[in-house]
């Protein structure tokens, strides 16, 4: 569902923040809507009711990606919509407030089409004040006080992470008693669990989250295979999804298959080698030794080692084919057999 950031006319009905939270599933939905549409969309399952966000995604994924604001834009933005409130008859002529406030407008469409729920429900509650304020006593100073609720987690989240030991303490810090209100919506009809609901600030539905976390025991932890952080149900979870968990079977499979090839690549080299040796200790010290002889034969076993470390190196650089070194190590056992014969053979010659 749209939203107009350019509207001049308030709407009727309250923007809520509705969080359910499923352990079993490991599972969180967040709608964003008018409270009476996001009621009945919760209890009647109806999908035709107009709400502004609807989506099942898995735990943790709100307080993991909640919105950040290092840099202070939001209160930017909210402090050019402060200061637009009775500005028409100050500005030139032929300009008004509308004008004068548009880059917030921009600024505040921008984030509701983040799709990230955090930012489009500040984006669309900030704009109802906005209008809802106007013309009111005292506005500019409620808009100010009722924004910094709204935007006291962004600058803490973009500090500190919902795993950072500090981020709780951090928004806990001049917590005021407005700011831990939050509705509870009971099991009903098609919702079978607590929803969690929020108007004014995300502070209660940040410390009843962590809240949850802690009494399911459940912890964060960072995907080995990704590096993206996900909330698992105990250490020992390691990965934090099925195209994860896919992503490392096959790097352990491509792992063994290197490591079996490479192993075999030694034990080949080392049976060839050995079969070299052997054929040389018997011109050695063999029954028919002859060291002469014995060291001709060393000379071309040295050749053949070093060729072989050779060609070895360049197999596991895949510059050669493995087929290709173990074909020509049979060759070079022929060859063993080959030398071996011709030198046997002049010796009986003698």
């Amino acid at each position: 569902m749209d939203y107009d950031f350019t509207g001049k006319m308030k709407d009727f009905g309250r923007v809520v923040f509705a969080l359910i939270l499923d352990k079993k599933n490991m599972s969180e939905r967040i709608v964003i809507g008018r409270a009476s549409e996001v009621r009945r969309r919760l209890e009647h399952g109806d999908i035709e009711e107009d709400v502004f966000y609807d989506e099942t995604r898995p735990l943790g994924s709100l307080l993991i990606n909640f919105e950040s604001d290092k840099n202070g834009e939001w209160n930017t933005n909210g402090m050019l919509l402060r200061e637009s409130y009775g500005k028409d008859k100050l500005l030139p002529v032929g300009s008004s407030r509308w004008k004068m406030i548009a880059p917030a407008s921009e600024f505040l469409q921008n984030k509701y089409k983040s799709g990230e729920p955090s930012a489009m429900f500040a984006a669309v509650r900030t704009w109802e004040e906005y209008l809802n304020l106007h013309n009111k006593r005292q506005a500019s100073d409620t808009l100010t006080d009722r924004l910094h609720m709204m935007y006291k987690p962004f600058m803490v989240y973009g500090e500190y992470k919902p795993w950072h030991k500090n981020a709780v303490s951090a928004l806990s810090v001049a917590l005021r008693e407005g700011d831990s209100q939050v509705e509870l919506w009971y099991p009903v009809a098609k919702r079978p669990f607590e929803t969690v609901v929020a108007y004014a600030s995300f502070l209660p539905l940040i410390f009843y989250y962590t809240h949850k976390i802690k009494e399911w025991r459940y912890v964060f932890q960072q995907c080995k295979i990704c590096g993206e952080y996900f909330l698992a149900r105990s250490r020992h979870y390691e990965l934090c999804s099925d195209e994860c968990r896919k992503a490392q079977a096959s790097t352990a499979k491509k792992e063994f298959t290197e490591r079996a090839k490479g192993d075999r690549l030694e034990q080949l080299d080392v049976a060839a080698y050995n079969y070299w040796y052997n054929r040389w200790r018997k011109l050695l010290k063999g029954k028919h030794a002859n060291p002469d002889k014995a060291a001709v034969f060393k000379v071309q076993l040295d050749a053949f080692r070093e060729e072989s470390k050779k060609r070895k190196a360049a197999v596991k650089r895949r510059e050669i084919l493995f087929p290709d070194y173990t074909g020509w190590l049979a060759q070079q056992k022929d060859e063993a057999d080959r030398l071996i014969k011709e030198l046997t053979q002049k010796k009986h010659d003698v």
